[in-house]
């Protein structure tokens, strides 16, 4: 059992059920609905498969869905490609006026007069590169710097500017919609191009006008993000650094800095923080990813992810569930290491917590993580209600396995993100049920026996909510 959870991204190649099945096996813990490409109803008959398979196989599985977002893409390019040589000269238009595949549209069609002399334009994650050699009349002459061949629909990027777009789009509102028609389903909304605080307030007004209580996963992956990215954790229920776009708007160099320090911050502020892009990317055509993959996927544990997310190696890969297996070993691996180290550094006991939680929440955190630590508990049980104490827990990183036990099925997904903990839909009626409840689970997954000592952690209790509790069993 590892405590790092995997997403997977759902397309033609996962998405039939017998895919899903062997995907939630293997270890999936958070499907991602790419609203990118798709139609709604092709969304819609994946979650009931979802639901189906998890329902015979008694387990639960977050959803996420990702919205577009106002990425800015390349028109239709007559005859669909078209190579760019070096030197050669591109118009980027606001209306095309003829069949020249020369002639580039875009869907946001303010930007050939936004541009200016001089100015970089990526195309197609920056594979081709162009600058600009003058811009007026709605019409951008540009010269190719970086050669390759271009599609249509393949994103663009002007990392030197901020291009004037709203944060939800058009069909990103129209997928909100959808979504309040599945509120039961979807645990978490992706906002794709976050820039600053504001954007994720935006989206939390258009989720309570639509009555949807899913948590909102702000994506970092544009420079203004990056300046923001203390208030932008604030704002969020979660973070996901997307280094495809990131490594585009900058340096590729700077990205695992700010992997780092997202990782850091997230885990400070008790956000579940997801690595995103290309962790696996050859195994989308291969069953063995590189070793600069393993040890991406290996570090990125180490800093602290909660989850490590699969793209295109699930969504369109000819190695979907390999990829699962492949990230759940190296994940093991990592987990591994990590507590090796941890118990070289225990002698200097917790470092204080903060941001999200209470102080008494982080003082009853301290006791039970202490009193794991001295009693060799294989368990520590939470009972919580909203999930903070047991997201607090997960951020303390303890060898010991987290249970938490909650009445809300919400909860319960919602926690799946969350690094080490195991959800576990209960009704609270008092300490001795709670205790009976996570025994049997522990027993039956051969985690504890006999003699073993249970932490059991109880956090805020409606109608008390001025009390915490920690409890400690030795089982018979």
């Amino acid at each position: 059992m590892i405590r790092t959870k995997i997403v997977a991204t759902i397309g033609p190649a996962s998405r039939p059920p017998e895919v899903l099945r062997k995907l939630i096996e293997t270890g999936v813990d958070v499907f991602r609905l790419n609203f990118s490409h798709g139609t709604h109803e092709e969304h819609e008959a994946v979650l009931v498969d979802i639901r189906a398979i998890t329902r015979e196989i008694g387990t639960e599985v977050a959803v996420l869905q990702d919205l577009c977002g106002p990425k800015v893409r390349l028109g239709e390019i007559p005859g669909d490609v078209v190579d760019c040589n070096l030197g050669e000269h591109f118009w980027l238009v606001v209306e095309r006026t003829g069949d020249d595949p020369h002639e580039l549209t875009c869907s946001y069609e303010e930007l050939p007069r936004d541009l200016r002399a001089g100015e970089t334009v990526l195309f197609a994650d920056g594979t081709v590169v162009m600058t600009v050699l003058r811009a007026s009349g709605g019409r951008a002459e540009l010269e190719v710097t970086l050669p390759g061949r271009l599609r249509s629909r393949q994103g663009i990027n002007v990392p030197t500017s901020e291009i004037a777009v709203e944060p939800l789009t058009e069909k990103d509102l129209a997928d909100l919609d959808w979504t309040a028609k599945h509120v039961d389903d979807i645990q978490y909304v992706g906002l794709s191009f976050v820039r600053a605080a504001e954007d994720v307030a935006g989206l939390r007004r258009e989720l309570r006008t639509r009555r949807i209580d899913a948590r909102i996963v702000a994506k970092i992956e544009k420079r203004s993000a990056v300046l923001g990215l203390n208030g932008i954790i604030s704002s969020a229920d979660a973070l996901m650094i997307a280094r495809g776009d990131l490594g585009v708007e900058l340096d590729v160099s700077k990205v695992p800095a700010i992997q780092k320090e997202a990782i850091a911050l997230s885990n400070h502020a008790h956000r579940p923080v997801i690595t995103a892009t290309q962790m696996l990317n050859s195994m989308e055509h291969s069953s063995r990813p590189t070793r600069a993959e393993a040890s991406d996927v290996f570090n990125a544990v180490i800093d602290g992810t909660d989850a490590v997310m699969l793209s295109g190696e699930t969504a369109v890969g000819r190695y979907p569930v390999e990829a699962v297996e492949t990230m759940r070993r190296i994940c093991a691996e990592a987990e591994s290491f990590q507590s090796s180290e941890a118990k070289r550094q225990r002698a200097e006991g917790p470092a204080p917590l903060s941001g999200l939680v209470q102080p008494i929440t982080e003082a009853i955190v301290d006791a039970a993580c202490t009193a794991a630590i001295r009693l060799s508990a294989p368990v520590i049980v939470v009972s919580t209600t909203s999930g903070r104490t047991a997201l607090a827990l997960s951020n303390r990183r303890p060898a010991a396995t987290i249970l938490a036990l909650t009445p809300s099925v919400e909860t319960a997904r919602a926690l799946e993100l969350c690094w080490g903990v195991t959800p576990l839909v209960v009704e609270s009626r008092s300490v001795e049920h709670e205790i009976q409840a996570a025994t049997a689970w522990a027993k039956k997954t051969s985690i504890v026996r006999p003699g073993s000592h249970v932490v059991l952690v109880r956090g805020e209790v409606p109608g008390d909510i001025s009390s915490r509790t920690v409890t400690a069993r030795r089982l018979k």
